[in-house]
């Protein structure tokens, strides 16, 4: 059996210390694929990054709605970016927004 971590964020700052070593034990410890989900347009950039470093790792992009008040609010330059970033081949999803799919 090959397990999958559907949903990871060692985009998140407070892995910039030792984030290779973590993912590696991940690896190690029998998770052969995962997903790092991005949540706004700096942490998606960052799962991209990621994602293209690792052949076992894939990301998400997108912005949570936790971090905007309302869609009415997200920038068009953060949609953007975010459309940039899904063309890469490593992005499996687009985050959507409540029930709007953000890239219409």
């Amino acid at each position: 059996m090959i397990l999958f971590d559907s949903h990871a964020h060692y985009n998140d700052e407070k892995f910039d210390e030792d984030r290779k070593e973590i993912i590696k034990k991940v690896y190690e410890n029998g998770i052969k694929k995962l997903i790092c989900a991005g949540y706004n347009v700096r942490s998606s950039k960052k799962a991209v990054e990621i994602a293209n470093n690792y052949n076992y790792i894939y990301a998400t992009v997108g912005i949570s709605p936790n971090d905007i008040p309302s869609a009415e609010s997200i920038l068009e330059n953060d949609l953007e970016n975010i459309k940039q970033l899904a063309k890469n081949k490593k992005v499996v999803a687009i985050r959507r927004n409540r029930n709007r799919l953000l890239l219409e």
